[in-house]
């Protein structure tokens, strides 16, 4: 039988509105959740330079965690425990872009985005898959299969935080943001 490696991934997100740009780290456990000790960041747009974008996605991505360990299922005490905690954080640091931006509230806020999901394979690659997504309503998602061409950029890890912040900007640029 064949065996299939391993896929630890760290991730992290990049929101784009009319007033701002934000990196949101994540953490994997049976899901991603917003990170409680990743490094998550926002900039007022005419601020987001593609060498800011490029450190603070790298800082972001880089700082992300792993917590599944394959073939071992996670106790439901233990993602909810999680939950539990990634919640306020998320909501605290959405809230604090919030009123930093004069929005009503973190919904607001987070509602009208382009956003660009970003995977990266830490163990087997260098290469980190970037996705923009399709706006829907008060959330984002993945194009559907035949919509998705072009919308899928990879960059490695190891290039220059100008690179990484023009491949990001790229691809915020494909996305179908609830604004339009």
């Amino acid at each position: 039988m064949q065996q299939f490696p391993i896929r630890r991934q760290k991730r992290a997100n990049c929101f784009r509105a009319k007033k701002y740009l934000a990196i949101e780290c994540q953490e994997v456990w049976k899901g991603s959740y917003f990170s409680r000790t990743g490094w998550s960041s926002y900039i007022d747009r005419a601020g987001a330079t593609p060498e800011w974008i490029g450190e603070n996605f790298r800082k972001s991505i880089q700082s992300s965690e792993y917590f599944n360990t394959p073939g071992v299922p996670l106790p439901r005490e233990t993602v909810a425990k999680v939950h539990a905690e990634c919640g306020p954080l998320m909501l605290a640091f959405w809230g604090k872009l919030a009123e930093a931006f004069r929005f009503k509230d973190w919904r607001a806020a987070r509602a009208k985005t382009a956003m660009v999901f970003a995977c990266w394979d830490y163990e087997l690659t260098d290469q980190i898959e970037l996705r923009a997504s399709k706006g829907r309503g008060g959330g984002h998602s993945a194009w559907l299969q035949g919509e998705d061409q072009g919308t899928v950029f990879h960059v490695s890890i190891n290039a220059s935080n100008e690179e990484l912040g023009n491949v990001i900007i790229q691809a915020l640029n494909v996305c179908k943001p609830n604004y339009l």
